[in-house]
């Protein structure tokens, strides 16, 4: 095997021993993860985009930082390790259901269903799938949906100006979908990091308020997008019946089952057991569909080098997170906050505008989650709420992934749209974002009146 190979080969061996010290619950397969990892990005440094590789370089000088903190002590790595391999494994292992999407014929006409029936639920239709898949295939949804529909716009003798408006209306409307995945799915890095973190916010506890926020940015959206899809629709002037989408739901539907099954007959959460059930399901079919364990494993190293980009920011928040943690008086902010606790709520409405604020400067929106979760476990160990502060913090990391020209979602867009990412981000959703905050702060309000 040439050695290119091989290196690659470090990824799947990483998400695996990971796997494994998710199952077996024994910590030291979760160090060989990130020492596997590890070893991957320094080889593959140089291949990496700028963004990530700045990153890295800001990661490495806050972990040095850390060292020479007398605020740490030799516990702290082993959690760096651990928490750095979970959330590098957790973007890697989700992603490998891009294997099976390219192979689902069914796909091919999921932009004729979308479009099809009544104007009245056709934004909200698109939104609800973007994020079902989305919940699923996390960023791979991004570069499935685009992909397909500028195919299937290719088939019909459109304008350039009727295929740009239509590709901005679907794109549009496929990103404010995806933004719910963190408000609603059980698969989401938000709840993987909230329910890692504070064991307490379950996914069932938390998604009653991701659901009302749903809804919310479901409404500002409705009205205007819809005339886009409208006037794609009639540009089109397609009237034939998509085939497969009964099987296509059908499908998704028992996926979600299997991982609500697992996480309630396990100790496993629903993100980890998402993490489980799809790398043992794509594995499965590939070595069904084509009896070939080495072309298998080629197929999941491509995969996952191809999103080695992603997997990089995921290790390095986690790693920023845990060490901005450990050096910040996290403690003793938090005995602050638990004195007084009219500042939760300020903590809920910081947490919504910071999240977002960072994002739009380029500081990635897993990298706050992960500092905010940690301030949060510390004030759920002294038994002060919390659920109006991850509230907070859930909405916030939703409209990140809309608003941050920086964001994996964001440059998908510009890269299948050919708009620059500040117009993506801004142009397209900034009077989105501007439209939903203040709901989105009534809901804060109505979620500290709830647990006071």
């Amino acid at each position: 095997m040439p050695m290119a190979k091989m290196t690659v080969v470090l990824l799947p061996l990483g998400v695996a021993l990971e796997l494994g010290a998710l199952l077996s619950q024994v910590a030291w397969l979760s160090w060989l993860a990130a020492l596997a990892f590890l070893g991957y990005f320094m080889l593959h440094f140089r291949r990496l985009n700028p963004y990530p590789r700045w990153l890295g370089i800001v990661t490495l000088a806050v972990l040095v930082a850390t060292v020479l903190s007398p605020r740490t002590d030799a516990s702290l790595w082993p959690k760096l390790a651990s928490s750095a391999a979970y959330y590098t494994s957790f973007l890697g292992a989700l992603g490998l259901m891009q294997l099976l999407a390219k192979r689902l014929p069914q796909l091919s006409e999921l932009h004729k269903a979308l479009l099809s029936g009544s104007k009245v639920v056709l934004y909200p239709r698109y939104v609800l799938t973007a994020g079902s898949i989305g919940s699923i295939l996390n960023f791979g949804m991004m570069n499935l949906l685009c992909g397909t529909l500028a195919t299937h716009l290719r088939r019909y003798p459109l304008t350039d100006l009727q295929r740009r408006e239509g590709l901005r209306s679907v794109m549009v409307t496929t990103l404010r979908g995806f933004a719910l995945v963190p408000l609603l799915a059980p698969t989401s890095v938000t709840i993987a990091i909230i329910s890692r973190e504070m064991p307490s916010l379950s996914w069932s506890a938390m998604v009653p308020y991701g659901a009302v926020a749903a809804v919310m940015m479901i409404l500002v959206g409705w009205r205007r997008e819809t005339r886009g899809l409208l006037a794609l629709r009639d540009d089109i002037g397609d009237s034939t019946r998509a085939e497969g989408m009964w099987g296509l739901l059908g499908g998704s539907l028992l996926g979600l089952m299997l991982i609500g099954l697992l996480a309630w007959q396990t100790v496993l959460s629903a993100p980890q057991s998402a993490m489980l059930l799809v790398p043992v399901g794509v594995t499965l079919y590939l070595l069904w569909r084509d009896r070939s364990p080495r072309q298998a494993l080629d197929e999941i190293a491509d995969n996952m080098s191809s999103m080695h980009n992603e997997m990089f920011i995921f290790g390095c928040a986690a790693l920023l997170g845990g060490a901005l943690g450990a050096i910040a008086p996290l403690e003793e902010i938090a005995a602050w906050l638990a004195a007084e606790p009219k500042y939760n709520l300020l903590l809920a409405v910081v947490s919504l505008f910071s999240t977002i604020t960072l994002a739009v400067i380029g500081v990635a929106p897993i990298v706050s989650l992960s500092l905010i979760a940690g301030l949060l476990s510390q004030l759920a160990l002294l038994g002060v709420p919390i659920m109006t502060p991850a509230v907070g913090l859930m909405c916030g990391f939703s409209l990140a992934m809309i608003c941050s020209p920086f964001g994996p979602s964001t440059l998908i867009l510009a890269r299948y749209s050919g708009e620059t990412p500040f117009r993506v981000a801004f142009g397209w959703n900034g009077r989105f974002v501007a439209s939903v905050m203040p709901l989105l702060l009534l809901l804060l309000f109505g979620t500290y009146w709830w647990h006071s």
